[in-house]
């Protein structure tokens, strides 16, 4: 099943719910998202719904590190995580989101009067862009995740011509 991002405004509250392969076409999509939710005055809560989700690449994941990361630096809490399978838990706990997301485990939603994400036109170079911000976001949780993509860093780095930033990718990668 390929992925798709529902998402659902109750009061002051979002609900975003990834379901199926979620995979870095849909990354435009979650940097949508993610732009709405730093422009918010206010927001009581933020649940990410992985109940339904099959698989997830490590770009979705970088950004929904962001928008755990951007909830709890803006609003002051961590938003919630539901998870459905016990596959999705190990690859979010292996990433260290336990240390910026309240994990809970969860059944199937009903996805009724959830509208789907849509992305703005994007370029491939905006595309590289947003795949290397969502890997560097995951490099900063911990030091496990630095090493698993400093490779990958590098090498986005060096396809948009970006010099290595300190001190994500340049720090700690070895040749």
């Amino acid at each position: 099943m390929t992925g798709k991002i529902l998402h659902k405004v109750v009061g002051a509250s979002h609900v975003l719910k990834p379901v199926g392969d979620v995979r870095v076409t849909q990354g435009p999509s979650l940097n949508r998202f993610l732009v709405q939710l730093a422009e918010t005055d206010i927001l009581k809560s933020v649940v990410v719904d992985l109940s339904e989700a099959s698989a997830l690449d490590s770009t979705a994941l970088g950004f929904l590190a962001k928008i755990a990361i951007t909830t709890e630096s803006q609003f002051g809490f961590k938003p919630t995580l539901l998870f459905g399978h016990e596959d999705i838990h190990r690859v979010l706990d292996s990433m260290g989101f336990h240390q910026i997301f309240l994990i809970l485990q969860s059944q199937r939603t009903d996805q009724s009067e959830m509208a789907e994400l849509v992305a703005d036109q994007f370029s491939e170079a905006g595309l590289r862009a947003q795949v290397l911000a969502a890997h560097k976001t995951l490099m900063d949780l911990n030091h496990h995740n630095h090493a698993e993509f400093c490779d990958l860093v590098a090498a986005l780095e060096n396809e948009c011509g970006q010099e290595p930033e300190q001190p994500s990718a340049a720090k700690g990668c070895v040749a």
